[in-house]
């Protein structure tokens, strides 16, 4: 009987394409796609060592890099690029053997499903840490979050002041952030209704922005922003 030699029917996707994926969604859609390409290869063990490493490394990345003093988007893309790199010449062989003996490449359709969850995921967790820094006070259920231009000592200069004037009750649950630019303060209230077409609020918190500027910022401008549950500005006062 004459023996017959099938083609392999696993599909295996292009190493090349690692640093392509890399540069527009992360390293992580092409460590996963690296991972499973050695899983369709019959390598279990590397298959959960890449994928299982691929994700530890993104998150620690991600959580790593707001906290850094440096030029997050370069240093991503940087990082995200070796690892393309790194991940495409671990695979090359690979694939290299893969295609010479009849098999072919996997589609792209699920990577870029992949892709597109995780560049949206990782775009609202920066934007998330842009808006909401991590230092916070607590006054009962009431919290103020500055940023780090702004020092604990002066953050609870503040909290104290609003607690002190009412701003936050037993009852209440407010959130507000403190943030400065050059010698500007900015007061970030967390507000809801319609603060673009009403106006009636404006000299009221004109008033709240002078007596905190007297009160706890030795008479430096204070501009309040009227912000989502998330601190995006929807509006802002300012003071002349």
């Amino acid at each position: 009987m004459t023996k017959v030699n099938k083609l392999p029917t696993t599909k295996l996707w292009n190493p090349k394409s690692f640093i392509i994926f890399s540069v527009f969604f992360s390293f992580l859609p092409a460590g996963i796609m690296c991972a499973l390409n050695y899983g369709r290869s019959g390598s279990q063990k590397k298959k959960w060592i890449f994928l299982l490493t691929s994700i530890l490394v993104f998150i620690a990345l991600i959580a790593l890099l707001p906290i850094l003093s440096i030029n997050t988007s370069i240093i991503f893309f940087s990082i995200n690029i070796a690892l393309g790199i790194i991940l495409m010449f671990a695979q090359l062989k690979l694939y290299n053997d893969h295609i010479q003996n009849g098999g072919k490449s996997a589609s792209y359709l699920f990577p870029i499903i992949i892709g597109l969850l995780i560049f949206s995921l990782s775009a609202a967790s920066i934007l998330y840490s842009i808006y909401v820094p991590k230092n916070a006070l607590d006054y009962g259920e009431n919290h103020l979050f500055y940023t780090n231009k702004i020092t604990e000592s002066q953050a609870k200069k503040l909290g104290d002041y609003l607690n002190s004037e009412g701003y936050f009750t037993p009852s209440s649950k407010v959130d507000v952030k403190i943030d400065k630019q050059d010698t500007l303060y900015i007061l970030s209230l967390v507000v809801e209704g319609d603060y673009k077409s009403d106006t009636s609020y404006v000299e009221p918190m004109k008033a709240i922005s002078k007596e905190i500027s007297k009160n706890v910022f030795e008479n430096n401008k204070v501009r309040i922003d009227l912000c989502n549950d998330r601190f995006k500005v929807l509006n802002s006062i300012n003071v002349d």
